[in-house]
């Protein structure tokens, strides 16, 4: 059986243990227990039909928990999922930024390289092929937005894969680590669940988002009544009131960022509040608004 495999995908590859450095552009495989032996086959070399065969016959190794890592990244990965000791660090506070690929990125091993090129100084934990957690040290200068999107931008244009990150928070290294990274995990998962139109989060963008889709339906009845209505039947004037909203209510430079005339934003402007009554000088209006704004987006 084993031979007829391999002559049938002659790049496969075979070893006695499973290698210490898998390729993430082959599928793996193991074929017995008593006399195990792993496989690897080329993911480009294999259609649909013949992967679901193959999962009959053999035991699929699953990316995910067969990745290697190791010296930093090992210790921390054991220390945040595996209740491990606490890694040794130079700095007495650490932040995690995680990043979340496209899923076709899965199968690219260059963006694995050029995201561990990307981050020299950091200790990078793969925890599956799409998705993984930079630990930065704090330091004198750290990591900031616009670098991260300026990343995003040149993997895009070199590998036309998507990537979004979150920045967490400096924490302090302790026993207490773990917890404060699941619940910033948790946040992550829920904003990719729900958007993927931003490139980079923290948790001060991330809380309206997350505020908007879980609304109680009473309020979200309350809000369609209110101010969707208004958005519904005028994409362009939600676009606008959200893009003067994220600007802190700055006229110029929201004209600019919609390129549009600074009279012509007021138009929109006076027309909101024509239509709903609400005065975004508000500030509790304009809260409520743009709270608004982001559920009719992300429903």
């Amino acid at each position: 059986m084993i031979n007829k495999i391999l002559s049938y995908f002659p790049d496969s590859v075979t070893y006695e243990n499973y290698p210490a450095n898998p390729s993430p552009d082959h599928y793996w495989f193991k074929n017995s227990d008593n006399f195990p032996l792993w496989i690897g086959i080329p993911k480009n070399k294999i259609s649909d039909s013949q992967l679901d065969l193959l999962k009959n016959l053999f035991h699929l190794v699953e990316d995910e928990g067969h990745i290697q890592l190791k010296g930093g990244a090992l210790f921390w990965k054991q220390f945040l999922f595996e209740d491990g000791e606490i890694p040794a660090a130079e700095s007495d506070e650490v932040r995690f930024i995680q990043f979340q690929l496209q899923a076709n990125a899965m199968e690219n091993s260059e963006i694995h390289e050029a995201l561990n090129g990307f981050f020299p100084e950091h200790t990078i934990i793969w925890v599956k092929d799409s998705y993984g957690i930079i630990i930065e040290e704090k330091k004198e200068v750290s990591e900031n937005a616009e670098e991260l999107f300026s990343i995003a931008s040149t993997l895009e244009s070199d590998f036309y894969v998507k990537i979004s990150f979150y920045i967490g928070k400096f924490q302090k290294v302790s026993s207490q680590l773990p917890h404060f990274f699941e619940q910033e995990k948790q946040v992550f998962a829920e904003l990719t669940h729900h958007t993927t139109r931003d490139v980079v989060y923290t948790f001060e963008k991330a809380f309206p988002m997350l505020l908007a889709s879980n609304l109680p339906d009473h309020l979200k009845e309350i809000m369609k009544a209110s101010i969707l209505q208004a958005f519904s039947e005028d994409k362009e004037l939600m676009t606008t009131i959200k893009v003067f909203l994220e600007n802190n209510s700055n006229a110029s430079l929201s004209a600019k960022k919609l390129y549009v005339h600074r009279n012509t934003l007021q138009y929109r402007l006076d027309k909101f509040m024509e239509k709903t009554g609400v005065n975004l000088k508000d500030l509790d209006a304009a809260v409520v608004v743009y709270l608004a704004s982001l559920y009719e987006e992300i429903r």
